[in-house]
């Protein structure tokens, strides 16, 4: 499994980069979660810019979707990836790529 946090930099600058080695251990821990839910995006699926919902957990769970920081940056984003994201500022978008649906579980972890 690959992790990843996703978030917005001092100059409103959303980034992904790999969790520090330090992080993993925190998530191995129980924590509280606030709400889950199932996102379905069919192959061909455009998110326009938007801010995460909060703090959230994100793990593909099957297809392949693409998140376009504004940073500038792509990364593809396949099965059993997760991504830590309190993506606040301008956002990122998201365009699922190849031919099969994109499903992926989205946990709230807000405090």
């Amino acid at each position: 499994m690959e992790l990843f946090k996703q978030f917005t930099d001092e100059q409103g600058v959303s980034q992904i980069v790999p969790i520090p080695e330090n992080m993993i251990e925190t998530l191995t821990k129980w924590a509280p979660a606030k709400a889950w839910r199932l996102h379905i995006h069919q192959p061909g699926t455009f998110l326009d810019w938007h801010p995460s919902d909060g703090k959230l957990l994100i793990i593909v769970l099957s297809g392949e979707i693409e998140i376009g920081t504004s940073d500038g940056k792509d990364f593809l984003c396949k099965p059993g990836m997760l991504r830590m994201t309190q993506d606040t500022g301008k956002g990122h978008t998201g365009r699922v790529s190849g031919s099969d649906p994109c499903v992926v579980l989205m946990v709230d972890i807000t405090e």
